[in-house]
């Protein structure tokens, strides 16, 4: 009988110890047991967590020690999509890290000055594509939805594709589009007429904006038939003197506008694909006259050659108001040439050395902006 009743305890102790312990030796949920502390609690999640970095998986629910062809195992076991962060948050798509196989900085800077040099045409499209993504923080983001950006879509897709599957993503979003602004403005200097070989500093660590293909902040950029473009300057990139601004106005030497896009047409100067100081000297060596955009309520100031300034540029150099038209009559001669900027124009007409060397200053304040 003392046999017994010592045979039904080790029984009864073996079924107990195979409840509280997995196949791995590990306590099971939902068993109560003392804690460190002397209390008593369930211990069970904790030791299902350490069964899963094992390998093991849950009897009975499901799980497998393995994870699908799209997913990773965290550190604590569990199986999420390969498109999550270590962290196991959703990664945001601009600022993801890098791709495998990224390059580094050098080698990054090489892909965009090859890209640059396949197409002069991209010279201005990345100048105006930094400006507009700096506005309101230089976050490598523009809103393809808003009329302001309308002509730089399909640049800005391409943009998107070069940083993914040349640069694969080894710097920021931000980063690249500032990157590639930058060798446009040394590209744009170099060439024929320019001011001559630039260096302009880049710097890494501007943070994306968390979806590049769905960005709809919504900012006000200046507009071609107001006054206003040097104040917006000073107060949206911190530019410091209405003479560094009238500097960056500068950029206006590349490109031109198009009807399509802006509603207006023409080209501010003869060499709109150099970076360079013709843009003030066509300010100032050509009669100007009013005459109505081509795709817009509003007006433009046009030459007989097919260069045309808009309000915001002119005003730089002569006085006027402008309700819905500028308001010194049919021929710009009429109006003084007595604007708050006339100076600073001249000035950079006459020394396209010192006009690059303070366009580049104003340049590098915008894109600090973070």
């Amino acid at each position: 009988m003392r046999l017994q009743v010592v045979i039904a305890a080790s029984v009864l102790a073996v079924i107990l110890i195979g409840l509280s312990t997995d196949v791995d030796g590990q306590s099971t949920r939902g068993v109560r047991r003392r804690n460190r502390f002397g209390r008593i609690g369930r211990t069970g999640r904790s030791r299902s967590r350490t069964r899963l970095r094992s390998g093991g998986g849950r009897g009975g629910r499901g799980g497998s020690s393995s994870c699908g062809e799209n997913q990773r195992r965290k550190r604590g076991g569990r199986c999420v999509p390969k498109s999550q962060d270590p962290k196991g948050v959703p990664a945001k798509k601009g600022s993801m890290g890098p791709l495998p196989g990224a390059p580094n900085l050098n080698e990054i800077t090489s892909i965009v000055t090859r890209w640059l040099d396949e197409n002069a045409e991209r010279i201005p499209n990345m100048v105006q594509l930094v400006f507009h993504s700096c506005v309101g923080g230089c976050d490598g983001c523009i809103n393809t939805n808003s009329p302001s950006n309308k002509g730089l879509i399909g640049s800005y897709r391409e943009v998107q594709a070069l940083w993914k599957n040349e640069a694969k993503q080894g710097i920021s979003l931000a980063d690249f589009v500032v990157l590639l602004g930058t060798k446009a403005v040394e590209h744009g200097m170099r060439r024929n007429g320019g001011p001559g070989p630039r260096t302009v500093e880049f710097t890494t660590g501007r943070t994306s904006c968390s979806d590049p293909t769905n960005y709809l902040k919504v900012f006000n950029f200046p507009q071609g038939q107001n006054t206003d473009a040097i104040e917006f300057l000073m107060s949206h990139f911190g530019i410091p003197s209405r003479g560094l601004a009238v500097a960056l106005m500068g950029a206006h030497s590349l490109g031109v506008c198009r009807t399509e896009n802006s509603g207006f047409e023409g080209r501010w100067d003869n060499t709109p694909l150099t970076l360079d100081g013709a843009y003030y000297e066509s300010m100032l060596g050509t009669t100007w006259s009013i005459t109505d955009a081509p795709g817009n309520e509003f007006t433009q100031w046009s030459a007989n050659d097919g260069r045309m300034m808009l309000n915001a540029d002119l005003h730089l150099q002569r006085e006027f108001t402008v309700n819905s038209r500028p308001s010194c009559g049919p021929i710009s001669g009429r109006c003084e040439e007595n604007g708050n900027d006339v100076n600073f124009v001249r000035q950079f007409a006459n020394n396209q050395q010192d006009w690059s060397f303070q366009f580049i200053r104003a340049f590098l304040i915008m894109v600090s902006k973070r």
